[in-house]
């Protein structure tokens, strides 16, 4: 599971926004800045929606401009009550870009455009006039300035400037911090005022292209490297960081948690004039489609790959078959095996020496974080697209059809299981990030002393609101293990005073007055649901409140990631995504009242329910 990050996160609803172009101004000859203002930085109303002002808080924060496409077409998506709704005929043309100044006294707020040849979003920012419109969304999550490292390390290109330059605008006073821009050239420095003690280094390429000088991973190869804990951000042009990225996590064994390297844009090379495209037969086109979307061996291969750790090693130097053998403790013969059908698939690739190295797509499973988690077959990810073995089954019963390699259904492996439980849990509570400022909006819950919760997602809900309401004291109930990954991880350390962890195998203490449920269905089938909310109601005091958070079916029928998540609860709970009449009609079943139903955003409803009584 990934470790706690130096960085903590504000999730915000994400809103369209039509503002006005103010002023436009070129800062130096390679950067113009657009100022934009209106009503809508502001909490305004659209279609029934009251949506609220704009709020930036990180550095790098991104915000999404939608452009007309090449039939001058502005497609745009809907307004949903915290999320967009992306439309089914035509996707927006977007591209996204850091707030480097809000101010939100003076309904104004700019952004920063790299000038250059052919950019829609450069093209745009060229020509756009004051008093023209432009259609922003986001941000939707900010993040802070790292806590407990000792020094900074940030480089980037020109496309990271406007978030270096916002950064060292607000760093702390004193933060240690070497910093490396390149730009185009000489004349295209800025004035970059800072109250920390930052050593600004610039890096340029004297007119050559972006992309052909490796300056900036010289740079960082070259440094002096400080002592103490350093956090690492770099940002720019996705295959130049790749270099800088492993020398940072091999050579200097920078651990993940303490980087934070991320693709702005990604070069492309154009088509070669003259080449005429290859004609396809469909009949063998359609063959070779069904061979690819039936092949199970691909993703199983890969995943095995990830839980041994082969893609770290070969990063790391260890590319001979029998090394690799040895450092993962496999059999020789059927891991050589192994690797020569990774190499097939384009994942590794020859080294020339005996041996393998990364192929772009393994460099992509080092490179993205999340993969490491993500892809391991001892983790809840790899389970959950494991449970379509299941799924005849399931057609079938509308039960559970998946089983562990034991026998056992994956709700009775979570229990023993730290890790599978653990990355389950993990990842609801990441979701819930999104969904935590709808629940903190939708309750009153300033009239709420003490708030007990329980459920997947209940840890970063009660973070949101123990922020919101200083006031408020929470305890929240599970499992020791589950407890374990919310104090080092999910608990913001000035929040942590104020929650009370509570280990309880099952159910929750009784007689609390208000409690919060978040997404303690959706790993039960119905009768298991019903019996869950009947023993809650039947906790709760005479005069107590449940209020209860679940993910529900979305509108668009269209989406069919949410078909997919279905199907994969479905096979391996029995659950699946209910719709918002079936959760209450669950809940009525368990003899209890609902009192009120509130869309929350991210296709998330929060229900206020009464118990019953005599």
């Amino acid at each position: 599971m990934p470790t706690r990050s130096p960085r903590s996160v504000a999730t915000f609803p994400i809103v369209l926004r039509e503002l006005t172009v103010l002023r436009a101004e070129n800062i130096t000859p390679g950067m113009r800045r657009l100022t934009l203002g209106g009503e809508q930085l502001r909490t305004f109303t659209r279609d029934g929606l009251t949506l609220p002002e704009l709020r930036t808080e990180g550095f790098d924060d991104h915000v999404k401009f939608f452009f007309t496409d090449e039939d001058g077409r502005l497609v745009l998506p809907r307004q949903n009550v915290s999320s967009l709704d992306w439309p089914a005929d035509g996707r927006p043309v977007s591209k996204d870009y850091t707030p480097v100044r809000f101010d939100p006294d003076a309904g104004e707020i700019d952004f920063d455009f790299v000038r250059h040849e052919g950019g829609i979003a450069s093209g745009w920012a060229e020509h756009v006039k004051p008093g023209e419109s432009a259609w922003i969304a986001g941000p939707k999550m900010s993040h802070s300035h790292p806590e407990g490292a000792d020094w900074l390390l940030i480089a980037g290109d020109e496309t990271a400037l406007p978030a270096i330059g916002r950064w060292l605008a607000e760093m702390p006073e004193g933060t240690r911090a070497k910093v490396f821009v390149e730009i185009g050239e000489d004349s295209h420095r800025q004035e970059l005022p800072t109250r920390a003690d930052a050593d600004i280094v610039w890096l340029s390429r004297d007119g050559a292209p972006a992309c052909t000088t490796g300056l900036l991973e010289q740079a960082v190869r070259d440094t002096e490297w400080l002592p103490g804990t350093v956090f690492a951000w770099v940002a720019g042009e996705a295959v130049t960081l790749k270099g800088i990225r492993r020398h940072l996590v091999t050579e200097r064994q920078v651990p993940r948690e303490q980087l934070d390297i991320t693709g702005y844009w990604r070069r492309t090379e154009p088509t070669a004039p003259g080449v005429p495209a290859a004609e396809e037969d469909e009949e063998d086109d359609a063959h070779e489609r069904l061979h690819e979307l039936t092949d199970l061996a691909p993703g199983y291969a890969i995943r095995a790959a990830v839980t041994l750790g082969v893609f770290e090693l070969v990063a790391s130097g260890v590319r001979d078959p029998r090394r690799l053998a040895a450092r993962t403790a496999t059999d020789p013969a059927t891991l050589t095996a192994l690797l020569a059908y990774l190499a097939s698939l384009d994942v590794l690739a020859d080294d020339g020496a005996g041996g393998y190295r990364l192929a772009p797509v393994g460099e992509e499973l080092v490179d993205d974080d999340h993969s490491a988690y993500e892809y391991h077959l001892g983790g809840a990810q790899a389970a959950l697209d494991a449970s379509f073995s299941g799924l005849l089954h399931t057609l079938r019963t509308g039960e559970a059809g998946y089983r562990t390699h034991d026998g056992r259904t994956l709700a009775g492996a979570m229990t023993d299981d730290p890790r599978l439980a653990g990355t389950a849990r993990a990842a609801v509570e990441d979701h819930a990030r999104w969904v935590a400022p709808g629940v903190v909006g939708a309750h009153d819950w300033a009239a709420v002393p003490a708030l007990t919760a329980t459920g997947h997602g209940s840890a970063t809900v009660v973070n949101a609101l123990a922020k919101a309401f200083p006031r408020l004291r929470a305890r929240i109930v599970a499992m020791p293990s589950a407890l374990r990954v919310l104090r080092e991880e999910l608990l913001d350390t000035d929040v942590l005073p104020r929650v009370e962890l509570v280990p309880r195998a099952s159910g929750v203490p009784e007689g609390a007055r208000t409690l919060l449920m978040c997404r303690q269905l959706e790993w039960l089938p119905d009768d298991d649901a019903v019996q869950v909310l009947a023993e809650t109601g039947a906790g709760l005091a005479a005069d107590g409140t449940l209020v209860l958070v679940e993910q529900v079916a979305p509108a668009d029928a269209d989406d069919i990631d949410a078909v997919v998540h279905h199907l994969r609860l479905k096979c391996a709970f029995g659950s699946g995504v209910r719709d918002a009449e079936h959760v209450a009609r669950l809940a009525e079943r368990a003899g209890l009242t609902v009192r009120t139903c509130r869309d929350i955003g991210w296709d998330h409803r929060l229900w206020v329910i009464s118990p019953a009584r005599d």
